[in-house]
């Protein structure tokens, strides 16, 4: 695959600050329920940061770009489809982080009654 000059160096800088935007928004949304606040901040993540194909091109962009680009060129079934994607990998791991946290926790509290 061949890509622009700088493709690393953007993803990297795009990351970064991806990470950093994450940051922020979860100490806004710090008083909310947990399962609130990781519901809202995985979907940014997952939205943000899963790579998509870009139509026309041989390179990755974020999910929600691509959709975006793609709308341009086959309008709205283009931004349907990528929510359908979004919406996929956001249950993935919403739902492998519930029940982490649930496993978690009653490990905690099995080792705490004994």
């Amino acid at each position: 695959m061949q890509t622009f000059e700088l493709y690393s160096a953007a993803w990297a800088a795009y990351l970064g600050l991806g990470i950093l935007l994450l940051a922020l928004i979860t100490y806004k949304v710090k008083d909310l329920s947990w399962h609130l606040k990781f519901g809202l901040i995985s979907f940014i993540a997952v939205g943000a940061f899963t790579p998509d194909m870009v139509a026309n091109a041989q390179t990755y962009a974020p999910l929600v770009i691509s959709a975006m680009l793609k709308a341009e060129v086959e309008g709205s079934s283009a931004i349907i489809n990528g929510l359908i994607k979004l919406t996929i990998i956001w249950g993935i791991v919403f739902f492998s982080a519930l029940s982490l946290r649930h496993f978690w926790q009653t490990r905690k509290k099995q080792k705490a009654e004994s």
